[in-house]
């Protein structure tokens, strides 16, 4: 493609180090512009790059014997209301009303709609085990969107299903996907980890998820120094560590509401051995108020603890709980504390810690779980925890990683095929529930996770190069000027585009500072300079991007040289097997 029919929409402000993250950097290659809110164009170069995403899953789906179809966006809200899940989703779920006053939901997920198809189509065993796949827009009313397409309203998935007659069917495809997941994400060089995930409000017991570290990440991973990984809600089992040295409890008499920092210092102690207790006020009317435990120089996380109780209002302030408990803030503790309580991870291996005693200006040092008060016995994740922070336990040094989550599968099995009457008959036709499963990955994120591991001051580079917008550029100096470089510039164009490579030919009337800028910024891999000293010698100059490498190469050899290069990706059958 030329350049001059083109659209770059490429943002010419200087990249900053510190402020480079895959919103900033999609934002500046051109690749996405903001609408509103958590709502995105994807520009040209943008969706030259998620059509490449999809070649790719499209591919490997179909190696697996998987069959594309399209589902709706627009569901009718009963048949959320049929599965259950109308209530489990919230106010994350974005509904309408058309012209007659129905209700209808702008899908988050599609387990109601392809049960629902199932349900009406496929009676009998003969037809199951099947797989259907979908490349699909979604839509989730996010409370706070983030990070450009990393947590928006509107965004771009690959959802299947499939449908079986027993646990171990879906067990051997489930197997099937996990393995399929991983040559998708290794074809295109991600480093990625997997770990085992929580099925929530989708359903059944079992499910994966898949991760790209980033510092700007939203999730958090525990990893060991044997690279295990461990789940949140495993965390207590592996968080209680050994205590060395036990103290007897001691009684501080402090007046006046001081903070947790003097609080430390008086005590000749750190605010990472002072455990906060917080008052949580819900709508509940048998649990008002609830005691929410965490460590003092930690912070709560206000949309976890709504996921775990969806009656939260909010917590409450140091006037407030003066207010209903006649207590001063720091002073307030689980002690002969007449409300449920929930306790933070953070809290679990803590030991010889302070804490309010639940009696005016007194607090005790020392204190020791199953000796001096008994661990909650609810503990949930509702922190925001400290990125990077190491947290011991009996074997391994626990560290604390920002990730991304760019796929999510899961064994569902009969939760929807039962609420939904998605029923088949077996070979003595006896009636019986469909098992299912549902394997994600998020495009749209898995773009800009991708990008977040893959950058540098001039731009984005591409893990695997069949990845970007285009696969070679020609950059030619004085192109308008200089006819022996114009015709050079459009004989070696012509023979790349003969043999079906992608490539970008600028032929703008701009600085070669600008031209460089935009190719480098969008991360096309492999670039030819032309300049007349070098094409009077029958050369040309070569840069790879990822790698900065250069290199002079005669005209003759250049096409042939980048298309063995691009031949031996393990990418390239799936890309110009039919050119």
């Amino acid at each position: 493609m030329l350049t001059t029919k083109y659209l770059f929409f490429t943002s010419k402000n200087k990249i900053l180090d510190y402020n480079m993250n895959s919103y900033s950097l999609m934002l500046k290659a051109g690749m996405i512009k903001k609408l509103s809110s958590g709502i995105y164009t994807w520009l040209p170069t943008g969706l030259r790059v998620i059509n490449n995403f999809k070649k790719i899953i499209r591919y490997y789906m179909q190696d697996i014997g998987a069959i594309e179809l399209l589902l709706p966006i627009l569901h009718p809200s009963k048949i959320w209301k049929q599965s259950g899940r109308i209530n489990d989703y919230g106010n994350e779920l974005l509904k309408i009303l058309d012209r007659k006053k129905h209700s209808f939901i702008l899908g988050p997920t599609h387990e109601e709609v392809i049960t629902y198809l199932i349900q009406s189509e496929i009676k009998s065993y003969k037809y199951l085990p099947i797989h259907l796949y979908q490349i699909q827009t979604k839509f989730r009313d996010e409370i706070r969107s983030r990070l450009g397409v990393i947590r928006a309203k509107e965004f771009l998935m690959k959802d299947s299903y499939s449908f079986h007659q027993n646990n171990s069917s879906l067990k051997e495809t489930y197997n099937i996907v996990l393995k399929t997941y991983k040559k998708i994400f290794n074809i295109m060089k991600i480093n990625f980890l997997i770990i085992k995930g929580d099925n929530n409000i989708i359903g059944g017991n079992i499910s994966h998820e898949f991760h790209i570290f980033s510092e700007n990440g939203e999730n958090k991973i525990y990893l060991s120094k044997n690279k295990k990984l461990i789940l949140n809600k495993e965390l207590r089992e592996y968080f209680i560590c050994t205590k060395k040295y036990i103290n007897k409890k001691k009684i501080l008499n402090l007046k006046n509401c001081i903070t947790y920092k003097k609080l430390a210092k008086i005590c000749n102690s750190s605010i990472k051995n002072i455990i906060r207790t917080s008052i949580l006020k819900t709508s509940d009317k048998k649990n008002p108020f609830i005691a929410l435990l965490i460590r003092a120089d930690y912070k709560l996380n206000f949309e976890k603890i709504k996921k775990i109780n969806n009656k939260a209002i909010k917590i409450l302030s140091e006037k407030e709980i003066e207010k209903f408990f006649n207590i001063n803030i720091n002073s307030i503790g689980p002690f002969n504390l007449k409300i449920p309580i929930i306790g933070d991870y953070s809290i679990i291996n803590m030991y010889n810690f302070i804490i309010g005693s639940n009696i005016r200006d007194k607090y005790l040092i020392n204190t020791n779980w199953e000796i001096d008060l008994s661990i909650p016995n609810n503990i949930q994740n509702i922190s925001n925890i400290i990125q990077n922070e190491s947290i011991l336990n009996k074997k391994n040094l626990i560290k604390i990683r920002r990730s991304i989550e760019i796929a999510h599968i899961f064994q569902i099995g009969k939760k929807y095929s039962k609420a939904m009457n998605a029923y088949f008959y077996d070979r003595n036709k006896i009636k019986k529930p469909i098992y299912m499963g549902c394997y994600g990955i998020g495009i749209s994120r898995l773009i800009a996770a991708i990008i977040e591991q893959n950058h540098d001051n001039q731009g984005i580079y591409w893990p695997n190069s069949l990845l970007a917008p285009f696969l070679v550029a020609i950059i030619p100096i004085n192109l308008n000027k200089d006819l022996v470089v114009k015709k050079y510039s459009f004989l070696l164009y012509k023979k790349f585009k003969l043999l079906g490579i992608n490539i970008l030919l600028d032929n703008r009337n701009l600085s070669p500072g600008i031209m460089f800028s935009d190719i480098d910024l969008i991360g096309v891999p492999h670039i030819i300079v032309i300049n007349k000293n070098n094409i009077l010698n029958k050369n040309v100059e070569y840069k790879y991007r990822k790698t900065g490498f250069k290199k002079i190469i005669s005209t003759d050899l250049i096409v042939d040289f980048i298309f063995n290069k691009i031949k031996l990706n393990k990418c390239f059958n799936i890309f110009y097997s039919k050119k």
